[in-house]
């Protein structure tokens, strides 16, 4: 890892983000992503934008990777996309992949990943596990035994339903059983769970900018590793923009593969400085605090829980309403509130809710969405 202090001359208070901004600024947003942008990190897109070129930029993107490698826990080099998460999932299975990949399904995102195999016309299998579950490391285990991987994608946290899946005993299991790249997912999961990129041998990590990072949309980082990094040279056809080949060699010229979004680099520049000071292991453990409050208010009021209790997600929680309660009714009332939560997504979108409990949210905050909630429970149901 980069060992230059990228701290703030700031102290520090309580895991809350010391460079979070005025204490007058609550946040009402509770989306499963996006979240919420402070206001200092909005702020600092107004400067104009300069050419991504530029030593001005090149100083801001340093910066950025710098200490998005301290939240990867990685020594690697963290390269940028100006897209969304996808692209990058995309160029994961192209540059990776030249014959055929296994996919760990549990949820629409992990979904994703076979759809683009097959899209490419890889060869694909999959060990599908019910919408809620985590995948067991022994399925795993037994499905290299029966064939030869080049890769193994998988979601850490799977969004559409709040499911953490248990990542370093999965990457064990790789590690032990083959010679597969693990490209990972870990979009609504990097700075709001604990993940270790180098000490669990975890070949590409990828992630957007707009969930647990609080950055608007738009930005998507990776790492890959040395021995995925050789790999990939062997792999013929790896697109142009999707070729993460590519992205490194940019990166280590001092930017990026083409033209960046560059005033996103200013916000990102902004709030990397806060994730900095408040701390990559202050940051989980108040993310899994947020996650024990919303799970305990959750069971004392009779909402189901269908994420697997031993592996529900620090970043995002489905809940089921109550009996007699509407998922979409109490979601309608939280809006008439000035609250926004997520709907259910995929086959759970009519019985489920989801909260994004992730980003810049602190218990203060927490607290007044569930007072809310309970406001909406305390009407009679329409």
């Amino acid at each position: 890892m980069d060992d230059r202090d990228l701290t703030p001359a700031v102290e520090t208070s309580g895991g809350r983000n010391p460079l979070r901004g005025a204490a007058d600024e609550p946040i009402r947003f509770f989306l499963a992503g996006p979240t919420y942008v402070l206001a200092r990190v909005r702020e600092a897109q107004l400067r104009p934008p300069v050419a991504h070129r530029a030593a001005e930029f090149r100083a801001a993107y340093e910066t950025v990777e710098a200490a998005l490698r301290q939240v990867f826990r990685t020594s690697r080099p963290v390269v940028t996309a100006t897209a969304s998460a996808t692209l990058l999932m995309e160029a994961a299975v192209a540059s990776a992949v030249g014959e055929r990949v296994l996919h760990l399904v549990n949820g629409a995102f992990a979904q994703r990943f076979q759809a683009i195999s097959r899209a490419h016309g890889l060869g694909s299998d999959e060990v599908v596990v019910p919408m809620g579950q985590a995948v067991d490391p022994e399925l795993l285990r037994q499905a290299l035994r029966r064939r030869r991987y080049d890769a193994v994608t998988l979601v850490h946290s799977e969004t559409s339903s709040g499911v953490l899946n248990p990542l370093a005993e999965l990457a064990a299991v790789t590690r032990a059983e083959s010679d597969a790249l693990l490209l990972v997912d870990a979009v609504s999961s990097l700075g709001g769970a604990p993940l270790e990129t180098d000490a669990w041998g975890l070949d590409v990590v990828l992630t957007a900018s707009q969930k647990a990072l609080a950055l608007p949309p738009g930005l998507a980082f990776a790492t890959v590793s040395e021995r995925a990094e050789e790999r990939m040279r062997a792999v013929p056809r790896r697109g142009f923009y999707t070729d993460l080949l590519r992205y490194l060699d940019k990166h280590r010229e001092g930017g990026t593969i083409t033209t960046p979004a560059v005033t996103l680099f200013w916000a990102a520049e902004a709030q990397v400085a806060g994730v900095v000071a408040e701390g990559v292991e202050t940051r989980w453990a108040r993310h899994a605090v947020l996650q024990r409050r919303t799970l305990a208010w959750a069971t004392e009021r009779g909402f189901s829980l269908p994420a697997a209790v031993a592996h529900r997600s620090p970043t995002v929680t489905a809940l089921g309403a109550p009996p007699g309660r509407s998922a979409v009714d109490l979601v309608k009332g939280l809006a008439a509130r000035g609250y926004t939560v997520s709907s259910g997504y995929g086959d759970w979108k009519p019985a489920t809710f989801r909260i994004g409990h992730m980003g810049e949210v602190q218990e203060g905050d927490l607290d007044g969405l569930l007072a809310a909630v309970d406001d909406v429970l305390a009407e009679a149901p329409r």
